[in-house]
């Protein structure tokens, strides 16, 4: 997870995870680049089981809090990256592929949520970053020739999944509540950006033995 702008890897308890340094790296790859965090724990996996078993471990040690407005509030975003690797046995190519889930948490108004110290701290991270978010798929959109992809943890560490030889997926939630008509407006108005920025065609990672 990206909390107030420090990655945590939710498959390491605390206590194994004290003094661990996660820092962001590029791969030297040219034909197929992408992110990744020093010193994540990877789990090899076979069955879809063990997938989920990984995801249940994982939400116990999120950040999660209450505010007036969400008594389970995500205060972090969370990334959980899945690598996928296959080899043809009659040509002998290999295919490599990575699947990448991400649950941002919600943008907050400090009037509705009544966030203060800690909870304040988390709500301007999470605003910050998603602002970032929102900049970097405007600037994709339109083109520029700079993309400010490490101005937050968060495009930085997605940077091959917005600005690759990706496909993207993203699904926005609203709430139904006339409370919460600020908030939906400002989701649609985000959905509508997103929807307008085109990242480019994704590619097939093959590689002959």
């Amino acid at each position: 997870e990206i909390y107030n702008e420090t990655i945590r890897d939710l498959l390491t308890s605390p206590v194994e995870a004290k003094n661990v340094a996660y820092d962001i790296k590029m791969t030297t790859d040219t034909r197929a680049p992408h992110t990744y965090v020093t010193n994540l724990k990877i789990v090899s996996v076979e069955k879809p089981a063990e997938i989920y078993s990984l995801l249940a471990m994982a939400q116990q040690h999120r950040a999660v809090a209450a505010t007036n407005v969400n008594q389970h509030s995500s205060r972090s975003h969370s990334v959980f990256r899945m690598m996928l690797n296959g080899t043809n046995t009659k040509t002998s190519e290999t295919c490599h592929g990575s699947l990448s889930l991400v649950d941002l948490a919600g943008s907050e108004r400090l009037k509705e949520s009544g966030s203060t110290g800690a909870r304040l701290t988390e709500t301007q991270n999470i605003n910050r970053s998603l602002s970032n978010l929102g900049n970097v798929i405007m600037a994709i959109g339109q083109k520029q020739s700079h993309i400010p992809y490490r101005n937050s943890k968060l495009t930085h560490l997605l940077q091959p999944s917005l600005g690759g030889s990706s496909k993207t997926l993203m699904l926005v939630a609203v709430s139904p509540l006339d409370s919460c008509i600020n908030e939906t407006v400002n989701s649609l108005r985000f959905a509508a950006k997103v929807n307008s920025c085109h990242i480019g065609v994704a590619a097939k990672q093959l590689k002959k033995n």
